[in-house]
Order: structure tokens, then sequence, then C-alpha cells
């Protein structure tokens, strides 16, 4: 199936089992071009999966996955190398892909300047706080330019201003830099002003309970 152009991303009936236990039973979602989704469910219900299907990371058991550019995951841990500066993690990726020296420093500091952590990016992980971290993963994930951001628990374990910080830096790309999103959360009040639809999930075998549209933003 090809996506239709006013889609980034489609899932059709999408179903994922573990060593014979079911998580994913017939699952489907998309996300429109510049649009936001938050999906929501109890713990441990697939959530996680469901991301890293999108993220070509893991393939279904059966159903139609459908995407429309390019595809970067924020995993819900920062998974930064402790050795390495901020720098350096923010670009592995990059690194990774064998682009030049020259090209990847000009990509780390400009996303690290839209996010605002230019400062940081000499110090270590551990040299600076958890907002900053969260931050930074986004950024690794946004030197892949992608058209489609996926990100598991952007706010998890992240203090009061933190969680405020990320999200103003979440609603800056929808906004202006019109990214498709789609936001797993246990914070669903403060990204619901953010966000065009929320997907509610039920327990395992989870399938979608409902879909609800938001007031469309400014």
């Amino acid at each position: 199936m090809v996506v239709g152009m006013a889609e980034r991303l489609e899932l059709i009936d999408v179903r994922k089992s573990f060593n014979g236990k079911a998580v994913l039973d017939g699952v489907t979602l998309a996300v429109p071009v510049g649009k936001s989704v938050m999906i929501i469910g109890p713990n441990a219900c697939g959530k996680t999966t469901l991301l890293k299907i999108m993220a070509g990371l893991l393939k279904p058991d059966s159903g139609q996955v459908s995407v429309n550019g390019v595809v970067s995951l924020v995993f819900q841990e920062d998974l930064m190398v402790p050795w390495m500066s901020l720098e350096g993690n923010i670009g592995l990726f990059l690194k990774l892909m064998g682009r030049e020296k020259n090209d990847v420093a000009k990509m780390v500091g400009d996303v690290a300047s839209m996010l605002g952590i230019s400062e940081y990016v000499s110090l270590k992980p551990r040299e600076v706080s958890g907002g900053t971290l969260r931050k930074a993963a986004i950024a690794r994930a946004l030197t892949l330019k992608p058209d489609i951001l996926l990100l598991d628990e952007p706010l998890i374990e992240l203090d009061s201003d933190s969680r405020q910080s990320v999200i103003g830096l979440l609603e800056n790309l929808r906004r202006n830099e019109k990214m498709s999103m789609f936001i797993t959360t246990h914070y669903p009040e403060e990204l619901e002003s953010m966000v065009d639809t929320v997907y509610y999930l039920t327990e395992k075998p989870t399938r979608v309970k409902q879909s609800k549209a938001i007031t469309p933003h400014v």
C-alpha cells in the first residue's frame, strides 16, 4: 500500500507477538503531514513496540506499515555513550553513516543551536541535567533530518521545568518545521495542547480503543 500524500505514516491491522504471546492485535492508526499524534495506554501495553515497528526496527507479524518520508526515533532512554561529549553523542548516527567530519560538525552545531544546548556540547552526559540530556537525544534524532519524529516518553524522569522546556521545543518543531510526530507519554495533560489526535490503547493484546481529535492549534 502506498501512503496518500496527506499521510506521513500509517499502520493498518498491525499484529505482533513475542514467544507466542500477542502484544499488538490489529492496530490501525496514522499521522498526516505536519501533524502530531499522541498514544496513550496502560504500562507495558506495547507502545514502544509500536514505535519500533514504525521506525523499521521490528517487523510486524502481519498488517501494513506505510511510510512517506524519513523516520527517526527518540528512545525512552537517552542512550548516551558516557565517555563521549554531547557533541560526539549527537553526531554519532552521522558518523556511523560515514558522513564527512565537517558535515557532522555543521549538522551537530545546527541542531544544538536549534535546541538551545550549544553551551553544553563539550560536556559529558554526567555533567548536564536530565532536560539537557533529553534535548541532546532529540538533537541526535534530528541530525537525520526526519519528516516523522517518533518520541517514546519524551518527558519521563524530568522535573517540571525540564518538561516544559522539552514541550516548548516539540511545539516549535511541529509549528515551524512542519514535522509529523508520534508521541507516547504518561503526561497527556501537558502535551495535549500540541497534538492533533489522541489514540487510546487497550491492555494487551493491544488494540485502539478509541481516537480523539483535538481542536486545531494556531
